[in-house]
């Protein structure tokens, strides 16, 4: 089925307007009459033209009615979401309400983590609020009119709604139940992605746009039912994301599925059946290892040793952009209970792709050594992470996965030996020593 945004491309190739017959001494003539700017236009038409263009007219039409269909209401922003005014949900369940920005009463089991360790409204707004660094997050943001003096309030512009998860708010006195509002517009795609700004609306649109975060260019696409993230970049950062999440697939580590589609990389949504919440819900800004190792040993220890995973795989593939907010834990709808670490994601900064350089003496190379540190400074970390039992792989494997990415990159011709030899040396480090 067509998404919205390919109803709206198509149609803006369709002409305007309806085929009339005139007859003039009794001889029938046949005219395409539309307006345009205002002013209505009266075109003879030829024999041979008139079948096509009446084919061409209905289908816009058809359009017309379907995208009527899919269109959701245009959101305004009502006083009570203005002053903070309402409840957070999850689905159609009350799990925080606030009077003016101030929290009256939580659900301690269910409410996103980000406002039980906060009590704040307006840092769960942040966590949802786009970077306005982006060149076409402002584009988004004047081609759907949105204008607040606290840039933490655009994400009420959606209601607060975000893909990876199923909280929302819902202003005080407001009907809207789950259903109504959940997303599936992405005729912003385009302008998020691109910056294209083919169409301007009077009000916002529900779009999943508003609330999409991270530095880099991308949209969502709403494609047989399923959300796909497309993020724009260049071919090393493709490459080095390609790779990643194929090698972390080969080690064992739980990873998100990258692929590429016209020109830009795509990887589905991973979090549809649960709500996603970044570390930084947890651990603010703090990326300090033993920090973040230390609260997910508290709530379980297979959290704790997929993290290890995580940051294991980091320091073999360089990936020095692993921060707070893409790094997080999947949490079950309906019992609010941490199910897992999410998979692993978005290492499109990793690897060869801001250096041509990966350090194949692992000795010395300081983001290693910083794993190293952490593991010997913290022993419940060292404990838990000798007990992992990483696969036996081989230099073989890995020219395989990087012969199987059609993505021409120089100098990389000992890059398979380099990422073996890291791995080799912190999958057999403590085996060693221990000996």
């Amino acid at each position: 089925m067509a998404t919205l945004s390919e109803l709206l491309k198509e149609l803006h190739t369709l002409p305007l307007g309806n085929i009339y017959r005139k007859r003039i001494n009794g001889e029938s003539y046949y005219y395409h009459q539309y307006f345009s700017h205002g002013k209505r236009y009266s075109t003879l038409l030829k024999n041979d033209e008139i079948d096509e263009l009446r084919k061409k007219i209905n289908r816009r039409k058809e359009l017309e009615t379907l995208i009527r269909e899919k269109e959701l209401k245009l959101v305004t922003l009502s006083k009570n979401a203005d002053e903070l005014t309402g409840y957070v949900m999850n689905e159609n369940t009350i799990v925080a309400s606030f009077i003016q920005g101030i929290l009256v009463d939580i659900d301690e089991g269910l409410a996103p983590f980000i406002i039980k360790r906060t009590r704040s409204i307006v840092e769960f707004l942040q966590l949802r609020t786009m970077d306005m660094s982006r060149t076409n997050a402002r584009i988004l943001k004047k081609v759907l009119n949105i204008n607040v003096d606290e840039e933490y309030k655009t994400p009420l512009f959606a209601y607060a709604l975000s893909i990876s998860d199923h909280y929302w708010f819902k202003p005080k006195h407001s009907k809207l139940k789950y259903q109504n509002v959940r997303l599936n517009d992405d005729s912003m795609f385009e302008t998020s992605l691109k910056g294209e700004t083919n169409v301007f609306y009077q009000k916002a649109r529900l779009s999943p746009e508003i609330t999409t975060t991270g530095s880099f260019e991308k949209g969502w696409r709403y494609i047989n039912n399923e959300w796909w993230l497309y993020k724009s970049g260049n071919n090393k950062q493709y490459f080095s994301e390609l790779f990643c999440s194929r090698f972390a697939k080969l080690i064992g580590v739980r990873t998100v599925r990258y692929e590429m589609d016209n020109g830009y990389i795509r990887c589905p949504n991973f979090s549809k059946d649960y709500n996603y919440e970044p570390i930084a819900s947890l651990a603010d800004s703090n990326e300090d290892y033993s920090y973040i190792f230390n609260i997910l040993y508290n709530f379980n220890k297979k959290l704790a040793k997929d993290y290890l995973k995580i940051i294991f795989f980091d320091s073999v593939i360089n990936n020095v952009d692993r921060h707070n907010e893409n790094l997080g834990f999947l949490r079950d709808v309906r019992s609010g209970i941490i199910v897992s670490l999410a998979p692993n994601f978005d290492n499109n900064l990793a690897l060869i792709a801001t250096t041509d350089y990966l350090n194949d003496n692992p000795t010395k190379d300081g983001f290693i050594k910083f794993f190293i540190n952490f593991l010997n400074k913290n022993d419940k970390a060292r404990d838990l992470f000798t007990k992992i039992k990483w696969k036996d792989i081989t230099k073989e494997d890995i020219d395989k996965i990087i012969n199987d990415i059609d993505i021409n990159i120089d100098n990389i011709d000992n890059l398979s030996s380099t990422v073996y030899i890291r791995y080799e040396y912190l999958k057999n480090l403590f085996n060693k020593q221990h000996k």
